[in-house]
């Protein structure tokens, strides 16, 4: 990977692009386990994270559409400073804010308008490989981070939990210098868009609409995501009565390994010659990989894999991302990030209830095996769906 070609203005987005990992890594491991502290059940748990990704897909649409509309740097400075307002609002502890403010924040999706921006750099630099799966490599190391502060509720009970929200929100406003600052260097056109208006009906004319259909599989991974993957930290701590501050340092680990495993991901697809190749291999060993967790009763042995099935998954998102970004026109990539959010989210809002259904009724296994017959299924359809895209629109693999 040539670092060189991504430059400082490069790393300034990166960085900004990667600072939610700190949300990523300490909510993987507390965050359902919070809401259990403060009264909430595990089926209302299981419900709520639904609803995230169900409003999280209404919110993916609108911020596509205000992204292709207005001025993106103006539009993410006010979804960040909100965002880190309602993460603020979930150290009160009590159950009905908590809740609210959790799910406002998937409404306000800072992340669509943070894509289509650092997309846009990655695609005038030629560099979509190598910004998104570097950008991905510092989301884990700061989700490391993130990680590792999950201990202190083990140490400081209330205030551990207190500390990392606010944690949260300051990486949060973080990244709102950091975008402003790079963009003083860029080419205006990236914060400028070309819709002039705002509508539905524009969704069927896109250019890029054959490609969305084809990443309709995409809806089979967000249900199966939704089903065990944020409810993961309390599979652990039910079936093996693991406890958090143990979690926190596991997660950390795995999410270590995603960060070299991230950095190899431009080399794997260049290897195979395709990025889909790559998708589909690195997806299929993750699935396998899933299947055969809940037989293993070996904890050390079991870490492992997970571990493992974690860096796998992983690895193939900034190469989908990637392939994405070069496929879109840049007047409909906030759009399309939009709806390939959407495509994923909306499903991704019904499996949570079912995991934490089956988990509360005792068949704490079950949410893994239905996840990996979601992926399989998934990853067989976007091969067949996608196996053809790289030559038919001569995209160039590995520019």
């Amino acid at each position: 990977m040539s670092f060189r070609r991504i430059g400082r203005v490069g790393f300034l987005l990166v960085t900004a692009n990667s600072l939610s990992g700190i949300i990523w890594g300490a909510n993987s491991v507390i965050l359902s386990i919070y809401m259990l502290s403060i009264g909430i059940s595990t089926t209302l748990i299981g419900v709520i994270l639904g609803l995230f990704s169900l409003i999280n897909a209404l919110g993916s649409l609108v911020v596509g559409y205000l992204t292709d509309f207005m001025d993106r740097i103006k539009l993410f400075t006010v979804l960040s400073t909100i965002s880190g307002s309602l993460i603020l609002l979930m150290t009160t502890g009590m159950p009905m804010i908590v809740s609210i403010a959790y799910l406002l924040t998937a409404l306000f999706n800072r992340y669509v308008v943070l894509t289509a921006i650092v997309g846009e750099f990655a695609k005038q630099r030629n560099v979509s490989d190598e910004v998104f799966s570097l950008s991905s490599s510092f989301n884990v190391v700061f989700s490391v981070v993130g990680s590792a502060m999950a201990v202190l509720p083990s140490y400081l009970g209330r205030l551990g939990y207190e500390l990392i929200f606010i944690a949260e929100a300051i990486a949060v406003y973080l990244t709102i210098p950091l975008v402003l600052n790079a963009i003083r260097h860029l080419d205006p056109t990236i914060a400028n868009v070309k819709i002039e208006r705002i509508s539905l009906k524009d969704l069927g004319r896109l250019r890029s609409s054959w490609l969305i259909k084809r990443l309709l599989p995409e809806a089979l991974i967000g249900l199966g995501a939704g089903v065990i993957i944020p409810l993961f930290s309390l599979w652990f701590y039910l079936k093996f009565h693991i406890n958090i501050a143990s979690l926190g340092i596991v997660y950390a680990i795995s999410n270590a390994t995603l960060a070299l495993g991230t950095l190899m991901a431009p080399t794997i697809s260049r290897l195979l010659r395709s990025r889909v190749i790559s998708v589909v291999m690195l997806e299929g060993l993750a699935t396998g990989v899933l299947a055969i967790m809940p037989s293993i009763y070996d904890l050390p042995l079991l870490l492992a894999l997970f571990i493992i099935r974690n860096t796998l998954m992983n690895m193939a998102n900034p190469l989908l991302t990637s392939l994405i970004n070069e496929l879109v026109p840049r007047e409909e990539r906030g759009r399309v990030f939009g709806l390939w959010n959407m495509i994923s989210s909306i499903p991704r809002a019904i499996g949570p209830g079912i995991g934490g259904y089956l988990m509360d009724i005792g068949y704490l296994d079950m949410p893994l095996y239905i996840t990996s017959i979601l992926y399989a299924t998934a990853v067989v359809l976007f091969y067949a769906l996608l196996r053809g895209v790289e030559g038919r629109v001569r995209v160039i693999h590995g520019t």
